[in-house]
């Protein structure tokens, strides 16, 4: 009876297992894997250092000196806008993370650019966080006929 070609066998005559086969690339699948992994020591950190915390002061700086430098005279038009809205989400979390915060903060940037023609507008927003590692920034900007309301979360993974 001649082996099914599918099936592979190693040089005792034993149906290989799958942990023992190879790859098309030569490369072991077996238990240790293509991906060696390493051990790294648990730090037990669970808040951020002093000097690695969000600041939201100077985090809102930030924000408004990037609004202001890619809305600042610009009149509002509809493509622009919902072009440009995404630019600076991505820009301003970028920032956010030049700054020098601890890297295990995660940040969401919500940015709002809305026609100026005198009317209110209410933004409101709900977290579920820890108050004493967590915060946010906020920053405005109107001029002419545009408005921008920028908000950075920065949420802090353990």
């Amino acid at each position: 009876m001649e082996p099914r070609p599918s099936v592979q066998y190693g040089q005792s005559g034993r149906r290989l297992s799958h942990f023992s086969r190879s790859s098309i690339s030569g490369l072991s699948l077996g238990q240790k894997g293509i991906f060696n992994h390493v051990k790294v020591q648990n730090t037990y950190r669970l808040a951020p250092e002093t000097k690695e915390r969000f600041n939201a002061c100077q985090a809102e700086k930030v924000i408004k000196g990037v609004l202001d430098s890619y809305l600042g005279g610009e009149d509002y038009d509809s493509k622009f806008c919902s072009k440009v809205v995404q630019d600076l989400s991505s820009i301003i979390k970028d920032q956010m993370k030049d700054l020098g915060f601890s890297h295990r903060y995660k940040f969401i940037c919500e940015v709002i650019i809305g026609e100026n023609k005198n009317q209110g507008i209410s933004m409101a927003s709900r977290c579920l966080w820890g108050s004493d590692v967590d915060n946010y920034a906020s920053a405005t900007y109107t001029k002419g006929n545009i408005m921008c309301v920028a908000t950075v979360f920065a949420t802090y993974f353990e």
